[in-house]
């Protein structure tokens, strides 16, 4: 279910010089990253930041408003949006959590990686981490320079075979409204055309980069695969290699997909042969560079 750079188990995290991330989990864009924040943001062993995706380096400052609603939520009526985090399965926000939500407001273009490594001063004892998929379109200088101030930071990447991830990120934008026209295999090649959006989709190219920058048994490969058909498994796993115990109650349940009630766009036969054509590279990478799932994926059916 794992795959590392270098033989044998990941060493068990042992903190950064300081405060910072003790991981990071880097992409894919739709490959289960919301399922991984919730069940670590759950875990007794972890305190993870009241936002998801803090996007201090590919794109800082734009998560600023969204917290400042979770903040002014919080302080209108504390009780309140306590007793409907826990409705909606959320981890209760306390003084530290109020204490990172205005400091990440307060950074201003130009933030340094010091001013990121501050926001996670209130994590104590506990692990923490940052989970921004968009940090998998970062360039090699960007990489290296967040390995050299986070040198025992472990790094994790969740892929899922590229046909189901495009369709995904494609009905993403089609329930936010911003696609024009039918769901067909037209809108399928605009949407590749689209800005960013091949960037986003070159997994192998990111995981490259990622296990290149960081050292031996510190990047870990897992499989969205894996979430459908064996979560509990995956989670065991996600936990060792970050030094957590697997064993402790989560008061969430290890299949909780938040996402699970959005509607989505049933894949064709012809959507997906569309997609497959335009991915043959990078399902072809994938399954040299990932082995596992990722050799069966091209040959997958709808």
């Amino acid at each position: 279910m794992t795959l590392e750079n270098g033989a044998g188990p990941a060493p068990a995290t042992e903190g950064q010089p300081g405060p910072g991330p003790d991981f990071m989990c880097v992409g894919a864009q739709k490959g289960g990253t919301q399922w991984l924040y919730d069940q670590l943001a759950l875990h007794p062993g972890f305190w993870m930041p009241p936002i998801k995706e803090l996007h201090h380096f590919d794109a800082p400052g734009s998560r600023a408003g969204h917290a400042r609603s979770i903040l002014d939520r919080a302080l209108s009526d504390p009780e309140g949006d306590n007793r409907r985090r826990a409705e909606h399965r959320r981890r209760l926000l306390e003084e530290r959590d109020l204490t990172f939500l205005r400091a990440f407001i307060a950074l201003r273009e130009g933030a340094t990686v010091e001013d990121y490594a501050d926001l996670f001063a209130g994590k104590g004892e506990e692990a923490s981490g940052d989970i921004t998929p968009g940090y998998a379109v970062l360039e090699p200088p960007a990489i290296a320079g967040i390995a050299e101030r986070f040198p025992r930071l472990k790094v994790i990447f969740m892929a899922r075979n590229p046909i189901d991830r495009f369709w995904s990120a494609l009905n993403m934008r089609l329930r936010r409204g911003d696609l024009k026209g039918r769901a067909d295999a037209t809108a399928v090649r605009r949407f590749a055309a689209r800005e960013g959006v091949m960037q986003r989709s070159r997994q192998s190219v990111a995981v490259r980069r990622w296990r290149q920058a960081v050292p031996s048994g510190s990047f870990a490969l897992y499989f969205f695969d894996d979430l459908v058909a064996d979560p509990a498994s995956l989670r065991r796993d996600i936990l060792a290699f970050l030094g957590a115990s697997p064993d402790v109650s989560i008061p969430i349940d290890v299949g909780f997909n938040r996402k699970s009630d959005l509607r989505k766009v049933e894949m064709t036969r012809d959507i997906h042969a569309a997609i497959r054509g335009i991915f043959a590279e990078e399902l072809e990478a994938c399954a040299e560079d990932f082995g596992g799932h990722a050799v069966d994926w091209a040959t997958k059916k709808v």
